[in-house]
């Protein structure tokens, strides 16, 4: 392997650890930093994300978990290995690999693969509002309307989240996830931590960031 992408890798991997440790529950174990590829690394993201969202009852009559991938076969093969026997809001968790917004059924998450960025936003559109926690993978992710948007930043894997897009879903965000978010926007709400939620002023990532840690 080059050195550059080796890395490459390690630098992605590290970012990973960090702020999947951060969203950890209590006392779990951070295993020791290996050399992880991009696609592994937002793999292990999407299942903790699953953990930090709220959906309505109705998302959730099913007995599996599903977490659907359009058009990103790299991302659904590490997901795929990942939530082996794993479960995700008390369900069977699964992945399925998908062409077409047609094939979504009932999954309560999406990961769009980067070939969809010139149509994102009118497939985007195209969900009405449904209870799906959407996860993107471009520049203007969040602007397509997106609920969660990744970026790459000197070669780490961040995240962004879109509190007006996610509460148009139906979708409540735990606010440890906002607080490990790279960025959050959306409407002026408060949550019951108190903190007012959206935009990126300094003040407001801090009160999150403290509510966090109570």
């Amino acid at each position: 392997m080059p050195r550059s992408e080796g890395g490459r890798r390690v630098r992605i991997a590290l970012t990973a650890l960090a702020v999947l440790g951060a969203l950890a529950a209590p006392g779990a174990r951070v295993v020791q930093a290996q050399s992880y590829s991009e696609d592994a690394v937002k793999a292990a993201f999407l299942y903790r994300f699953a953990g930090y969202v709220e959906w309505p009852a109705a998302a959730l009559v099913e007995p599996q978990f599903t977490i659907a991938v359009l058009d990103a076969d790299g991302v659904a093969g590490e997901l795929g290995r990942l939530l082996q026997n794993r479960r995700l809001q008390d369900r069977a968790a699964q992945v399925r690999s998908i062409k077409s917004i047609k094939e979504l059924n009932n999954a309560q998450m999406l990961y769009v693969g980067a070939s969809h960025r010139e149509d994102l936003r009118r497939l985007i559109a195209g969900l009405g509002g449904r209870p799906v926690l959407i996860v993107t993978n471009e520049d203007d992710g969040l602007d397509a309307g997106s609920t969660v948007n990744f970026l790459l930043i000197d070669q780490r894997v961040r995240f962004e989240i879109a509190v007006d897009a996610a509460q148009s879903a139906g979708l409540k965000v735990a606010s440890e996830l906002l607080a490990v978010a790279l960025r959050v926007r959306g409407k002026r709400v408060y949550s019951e931590s108190g903190c007012e939620q959206g935009g990126t002023s300094p003040d407001v990532v801090a009160c999150i960031r403290e509510a966090a840690q109570r």
